[in-house]
């Protein structure tokens, strides 16, 4: 019994450490970008989303009879959220928050709708299978109490389904609704909860182990394992890569005339304004007290107008403003394999010496070099 006690107290603050968390769609979608991710995911987000308008196109086409007119106006629209939520991901930057968060109200909608369209309930019963994708994708971007909303949801409209089916009279439905509603209860809602109680542990260590705290950017472990990514995932090196190390010029002066309390609030919002300049495709890391790594395949941009950009990214964060050294490295050519040269050291260490050019040439300016894989 002690143990017993000891277990609900824990599951209470278990729970309630859960409810509490904040939304950690900021978070994900960073972890995402960091690990060269955000585009796969898209794709995989897409496809789901296409799932949705699969059901009711299958249920007219399957149709023994005729549908009535609310069931084909129920599959129609649908179908076209199911196309607008899929193309979402497709065609659009990578979504705010919010528009996170409308997806996810137009995800549960369409599959309602989707459910609703069934001519026979088992059928629609079975579908709200479907609210585990969204609520597969709350657990990973999102808090618990969105997650809490879409499980009432879910258990409204596969609730309504039962009733409708068991309505009917049917007394061998019993027990084919108490399956489906089992089935969308493991699928719709235990899975998305366990999915969010194990997300919390690997986020926390996520953070402890490659994550700078002060910034929430890339440190230099992360920045290893980064690099050996973007390499691996073009081995030959078909674009070029671009490694830059930019390091603030006058930092020191602002800690000691505004205190080190404004320097950090400084150095967290140049590391996010940096991803945001970077963008989905590159990385971002602070691997010294004021010093932050750039990397970004030159698929889309050149190694001059990167550094550039970063070095504008950083001028225009704090009043008085911050300027920056930055050297900038091109590498170019098929890249060894981990046992060769190819490591943080390499990069970083070329484009400190270029850095330092830079800085001998007065700070707030870019220097280049290029490194050719034979």
């Amino acid at each position: 019994m002690i143990r017993f006690g000891v277990g609900l107290a824990q599951l209470g603050w278990a729970l309630s450490h859960w409810w509490n968390r904040r939304d950690q769609f900021e978070w994900f979608g960073s972890y995402l970008a960091d690990r060269q991710l955000v585009e796969p995911t898209r794709v995989l987000l897409a496809i789901s989303a296409g799932t949705v308008t699969l059901v009711p196109v299958v249920t007219l086409i399957d149709a023994a009879t005729r549908p009535e007119p609310g069931y084909v106006a129920a599959a129609i629209i649908a179908s076209i959220l199911g196309i607008a939520l899929s193309m979402m991901w497709l065609l659009l930057p990578w979504p705010s928050v919010v528009r996170s968060r409308w997806w996810v109200v137009g995800s549960d909608v369409a599959i309602a709708l989707a459910c609703l369209a069934q001519d026979e309930r088992i059928g629609g019963l079975n579908g709200c299978a479907l609210f585990g994708l969204v609520g597969g994708y709350i657990a990973f971007f999102h808090g618990a109490r969105m997650l809490t909303a879409h499980i009432g949801f879910t258990l409204l409209v596969a609730g309504t389904l039962a009733g409708l089916m068991l309505g009917g009279g049917d007394q061998g439905a019993v027990s084919t609704v108490a399956v489906a509603v089992i089935q969308a209860v493991l699928v719709g809602i235990a899975i998305p909860i366990a999915t969010q109680f194990v997300l919390e542990v690997l986020a926390s260590d996520a953070a402890a182990s490659e994550v700078d705290t002060l910034t929430g950017v890339l440190n230099r472990r992360g920045l290893e394992r980064a690099l050996e990514r973007i390499a691996t995932m073009d081995r030959q090196n078909s674009h070029g890569l671009a490694v830059l190390v930019a390091d603030l010029d006058n930092f020191k002066e602002i800690n000691d005339q505004y205190g080190h309390r404004y320097g950090d609030r400084v150095l967290a919002e140049i590391a996010a304004r940096l991803r945001v300049a970077v963008g989905s495709s590159g990385v971002v890391a602070r691997i010294g007290g004021d010093e932050f790594v750039v990397a970004d395949s030159l698929r889309w941009t050149e190694p001059n107008r990167l550094a550039n950009h970063v070095l504008h990214t950083i001028s225009a964060v704090s009043d008085p403003p911050v300027t920056a050294s930055v050297g900038v490295v091109h590498f170019s050519g098929r890249i060894p394999g981990r046992q060769s040269v190819m490591s943080t050291v390499l990069f970083t260490d070329l484009a400190d010496a270029a850095m330092y050019e830079a800085k001998r040439s007065g700070g707030n300016t870019v220097r280049t070099r290029s490194h050719h894989y034979g």
